[in-house]
């Protein structure tokens, strides 16, 4: 991803054919293997389906890390979901794999190279949808901080042209995924441009900070939020019928310093160091950028919450972990006052929240990370939905 710093924005480019006035857009990572198939996605609550991702680690084009594995997983889910009018979006780049985005979209036929695959990657799985992400992420992926707006901006128009031509004109959607703090000024030239800004409006907290807090907060009255994140696109010219809220179906765990059985949630923790997460959890090394430290992520599935025992329902902990609730954030917690281990993380009541905030701001709809984190009985998406 390219960190655009003059804008801080996380932007994704989509083209989507229209359904429905209300989207719910959900990433199946195609690093999932037999741990999770297509056939389990509850397609009748989905409109889009973003599979992630395909990398840019070099050149002026992205790769599939498996191609045999993306020819056989992607067929099976654009089959699936057709099946229910839902579609399926190309997702492009990802914390690590946009290294060579920024590169590309400097020069004209380099944007030119890349667009041509995005063509024929849509006839070829004949998805329906096309989605690529901007910031840095990675440590190694390549920014120019005082053009990359403005190159993002060339390539946008450049592949709306291309897309207008190849396909019916206006038949495919140009949304872009922003970052929770908005645009940081004018978004008109990028705005006028897109049909959609699908906020990211998570990781907003973890072991990168000095303190424990909410990982995807409703409201804060110290840093950004759901809510903050309309008003910061809002207020930059994108109306609110243009965003869609993001939503995590996972948490994130950290070490408290001190016991937290109180209630406060704002405690100081060990910083970079989470331990370890659920039983997928393991401890990882980005292979395109050795400059990104591995290890543990500390991230903690909704459904392996319930299944590994750390909540007995999807509303109650269970013994030693204590549920405790943030007002102000609508964000529920644990703590295992033993371990000192905290985790913030959705429950249904927190995404009901969630979901009653982004139908009152009359946004478009919510996205959701990712579709496999769910419980066995689908209890975030059905608050979602």
């Amino acid at each position: 991803m390219i960190f655009i710093k003059s804008l801080g924005l996380l932007l994704c480019l989509i083209f989507a054919l229209v359904k429905g006035d209300n989207v719910v857009v959900g990433y199946f990572p195609n690093w999932l293997g037999d741990r999770f198939q297509a056939s389990s996605i509850d397609f009748a609550k989905y409109t889009h389906i973003n599979y992630a991702f395909a990398i840019m680690t070099k050149g002026n084009t992205p790769e599939w890390t498996d191609q045999s594995s993306t020819d056989s997983q992607l067929a099976e889910l654009v089959s699936a979901a057709h099946k229910s009018s839902a579609k399926v979006l190309i997702s492009v780049g990802g914390w690590s794999g946009s290294i060579s985005f920024s590169t590309m979209a400097s020069d004209a036929s380099s944007r030119k190279e890349f667009i041509k695959w995005n063509i024929d990657q849509i006839k070829q799985y004949e998805t329906d949808d096309w989605e690529y992400p901007g910031r840095q992420g990675a440590g190694c992926n390549v920014v120019d901080a005082g053009s990359d707006v403005a190159n993002f901006g060339t390539l946008l128009k450049e592949l709306r042209s291309e897309l207008d031509q190849e396909f019916d004109k206006g038949s495919k959607e140009i949304t872009i995924a922003g970052h929770v703090g908005g645009p940081g000024g004018s978004s008109n030239d990028i705005g006028d441009s897109v049909t959609r800004v699908n906020m990211m409006t998570y990781d907003i907290n973890g072991a990168w900070n000095p303190q424990t807090g909410p990982n995807a907060p409703l409201k804060s009255s110290n840093g950004s939020s759901f809510v903050s994140a309309i008003e910061e696109w809002t207020k930059s010219g994108v109306p609110a019928s243009k965003l869609v809220g993001g939503l995590a179906f996972y948490g994130r765990s950290t070490t408290a310093k001190e016991d937290m059985s109180d209630g406060s949630m704002y405690q100081d923790q060990v910083q970079n160091d989470p331990p370890k997460g659920d039983s997928y959890d393991a401890t990882y090394q980005d292979p395109y950028c050795a400059q990104d430290p591995g290890g543990l992520s500390g991230i903690w599935r909704f459904g392996n919450m319930l299944s590994e025992g750390l909540l007995d329902t999807p509303l109650t902990a269970k013994v030693p972990w204590v549920r405790y609730w943030d007002d102000e954030s609508s964000t529920p917690w644990l703590f295992n006052a033993k371990t000192k281990v905290f985790i913030s993380y959705d429950d249904p009541k927190s995404i009901a929240a969630k979901v009653s905030e982004a139908k009152s701001s009359g946004l478009a709809g919510v996205m959701i990370w990712s579709v496999d984190e769910d419980s066995s009985n689908n209890d975030l998406l059905n608050a979602a939905t």
